[in-house]
C-alpha cells in the first residue's frame, strides 16, 4: 500500500509536466491504474483472499517476486512509452503480465489449501480479473510494442482499454464489496445470491472485448448491455447492504465506495448506450469512460479503501486507532463534494456537453477532493494527535 501511495502521488506530480511529456493524459493514467490501482489490487487481493479462505501464507520469496515483477513493468511501461522505445513497452508489458500471473497462483493456491469451501463468488471473482487482465495486457502489448497496426491496432487498444478498467479493476472491486462495504459500515454481511450477477459481468466483458477486437458491433453492443445488467446485480447486493440495520454513522469511507458504486452504475448504463449505437460512439465516449470509471469508479475506490484499510492495518492500542479512523473524518463533506463534482464536469466536457472551460473546473476540483483524500492516507496518524476533532469526527467512531 505505500509503493500505490507512492504511484498515484506520481501520477499526480505528473500532471505539472508538459503535455507532450506526459503523453497528454497516457502518463497520469498510466500511473494512477497500473501502478497505483495494480500495486493495490495486488496486495489486497492477496490478504483478502487468504482471510476468506483461512489458508497459509505463500512463501515470501513469491510475495516479493510478484511485488517486484509489477511494480518493474509498470515503471518500465512507462520510461518507455514517453521515451518512445517500442520493445522497451513489450518487455515491460511481460514483466507485469508475469507479476499478474504470480498473482493468479497465489490466489489457486490458497483456493486449493482452503480449511473450508465457502466465499467461493469472490474468489471466482478474483481469478475471472486476473484472467481479464492478463488478456488485456497481452493487448497492450502488442498495440504499445508496435505489432500490429490499422483496424487490427485500433481495435486491441479500445479492447486492452476497456477489459483492464471493466475486468481487472471492476471484478476486483466487485468481488471485494460483497464483504468489505458491510465491514467498513460495521453491520453483518446480507445474503446475496450473486452468480447470476457473476455471470453477467464476465460474459458480457468477453463479447465487449470479443466485439471491439475484430470489430462486431452487435457482438460488442449485446456484451454492453449484458455488461449493464451484471452492474444492476451489483447495485443490488449494495442496496441490501444499505437497508440492514446499522448503529453507527455512514463514515466517510463507506461514503466514497457507495459514490463510486453510482458511478459504476451510471458509466455501465451509459456505455451500454454507446456500444449498441456502434463502434463509432464507443470511440467518442473514450473521454467520459475515462472520467466515469477511471476517476470516478477506481481510484475513489482505492481512495475509499485506504482510508478505512490503512488505520485499521497499523499496529497500536484499539483507542488510537479509532481516533486516527475519526481523523479522516476531519474536511470529509467537502473531500467528497469536491471530487464526485469534479468527475461529473470532466464526465459532461468529455461527452461534449459544456465547454473545455468547465472541464478546468472539474479537473481542479477533483484534483483538490481527490488530493484531500491522498493527504489524509498518507497523514492519517499525525492528524490524529491533534487537537482539531469534534465530537462529530470522534462519535462517527466511537472514539
Amino acid at each position: 500500500m505505500v509503493a500505490a501511495r507512492l504511484w498515484l502521488t506520481l501520477a499526480a506530480v505528473s500532471l505539472l509536466l508538459p503535455e507532450a511529456d506526459r503523453v497528454g493524459v497516457w502518463l497520469p493514467l498510466h500511473l494512477a491504474l497500473a501502478g497505483a490501482v495494480s500495486t493495490a489490487i495486488s496486495g489486497a487481493m492477496q490478504n483478502f483472499v487468504l482471510a476468506l479462505t483461512a489458508s497459509p501464507a505463500p512463501p515470501e520469496g513469491v510475495v516479493l517476486a510478484q511485488f517486484g515483477l509489477v511494480t518493474v513493468g509498470a515503471g518500465v511501461i512507462a520510461l518507455e512509452r514517453v521515451l518512445g522505445h517500442e520493445p522497451g513497452i513489450a518487455i515491460g508489458g511481460t514483466l507485469f503480465l508475469a507479476g499478474i500471473a504470480l498473482l493468479g497462483w497465489i490466489v489457486l493456491r490458497a483456493r486449493g489449501r482452503s480449511l473450508h469451501k465457502r466465499h467461493s463468488l469472490p474468489i471466482a471473482m478474483y481469478l475471472s480479473a486476473i484472467a481479464a487482465m492478463l488478456a488485456g495486457g497481452t493487448f497492450g502489448a502488442l498495440v504499445g510494442g508496435g505489432t500490429v497496426e490499422g483496424e487490427t491496432w485500433l481495435g486491441l487498444r479500445q479492447a486492452h482499454m476497456t477489459v483492464n478498467v471493466l475486468g481487472w479493476v471492476s471484478l476486483t472491486i466487485a468481488g471485494t464489496l460483497v464483504t468489505f462495504l458491510p465491514t467498513v459500515l460495521r453491520i453483518r454481511m446480507p445474503t446475496w445470491h450473486g452468480w447470476a450477477t457473476v455471470g453477467l459481468l464476465v460474459g458480457g466483458l468477453a463479447a465487449i472485448a470479443t466485439g471491439l477486437a475484430i470489430r462486431i458491433e452487435l457482438l460488442a453492443g449485446l456484451g454492453g448491455v449484458t455488461y449493464a445488467a451484471g452492474a444492476l446485480g451489483v447495485a443490488w447486493l449494495v442496496a441490501k447492504v444499505l437497508r440492514t440495520p446499522r448503529t453507527w454513522p455512514v463514515p466517510v469511507a463507506a461514503k466514497h465506495l457507495l459514490l463510486a458504486v453510482v458511478w459504476f452504475e451510471v458509466g455501465a448504463l451509459a456505455l451500454a448506450v454507446a456500444l449498441v449505437r456502434g463502434l463509432d460512439a464507443f470511440a467518442a465516449f473514450r473521454e467520459p469512460f475515462l472520467a466515469i470509471f477511471g476517476l470516478g469508479w477506481a481510484l475513489q475506490t482505492l481512495l475509499g479503501a485506504w482510508l478505512y484499510l490503512l488505520p485499521m492495518a497499523r499496529p497500536g492500542h484499539p483507542d488510537d486507532r479509532r481516533r486516527q479512523l475519526s481523523a479522516i473524518e476531519l474536511g470529509g463533506v467537502v473531500q467528497i463534494l469536491a471530487l464526485n463534482a469534479g468527475v461529473l464536469l470532466l464526465a459532461l466536457v468529455g461527452a461534449g456537453w459544456v465547454s473545455g472551460t468547465v472541464g478546468a473546473i472539474g479537473a481542479g476540483l477533483a484534483l483538490g477532493g481527490g488530493g484531500l483524500a491522498l493527504l489524509k492516507a498518507w497523514t492519517f496518524a499525525g492528524l490524529a494527535r491533534l487537537p482539531v476533532l469534534t465530537r462529530r469526527h470522534l462519535d462517527v467512531w466511537g472514539a
